[in-house]
């Protein structure tokens, strides 16, 4: 499995070193990645010549999960790779002001089976937007959280684990 951070997150990021923490128990592989800073392009191709090194000689199924950002990037490798599953956490699909046309068909594209928590005040992701492009997803709506799940973060993180361990195990 391949964890990757929000944007301009570290590899070990918290929410990430929680969720490999509740995988890794239950023997599967956690490879927590962060992406290079790169110019950010709405495609967001620049990513994939560092996707496929970060994933070269990786064998069996494979099950990316994405933290924000990360998740944009998940969504655009399962276009070119077949994945077993993608988890996203908090999946920025509509910035206040910003459309992400790319994202959405990316989103409405997945072709392996999606989960997505997100939370009922995300700024960065509202549910009504992402419900429109999530197509056979299961989406976690996480109650009063925001882009963070906050107090709601250890809950979200048990429900991804046991979604993660269902594709897998």
């Amino acid at each position: 499995m391949l964890l990757l951070p929000g944007f301009g997150g570290r590899a070990d990021q918290p929410v990430l070193t929680r969720l490999s923490s509740r995988l890794e128990p239950l023997g599967l592989t956690c490879l927590r990645r962060a992406p290079p800073r790169l110019k950010l392009t709405p495609d967001l191709n620049e990513y994939g010549a560092w996707l496929d090194a970060e994933l070269a000689g990786l064998r069996g199924p494979l099950l990316v999960v994405g933290r924000s950002f990360g998740g944009r990037l998940a969504i655009r490798l399962a276009a070119r790779r077949q994945l077993a599953g993608v988890a996203l956490l908090g999946f920025p699909i509509r910035p206040p002001g910003k459309k992400r046309p790319l994202d959405e068909a990316a989103l409405a594209a997945l072709k392996c089976p999606a989960w997505i928590a997100q939370g009922t005040k995300d700024p960065l992701g509202p549910l009504r937007v992402l419900r429109r492009f999530a197509g056979e997803a299961t989406i976690l709506p996480v109650s009063g959280a925001g882009h963070d799940f906050g107090a709601r973060e250890s809950a979200t993180l048990d429900a991804a684990a046991a979604w993660i361990a269902g594709v897998l195990l």
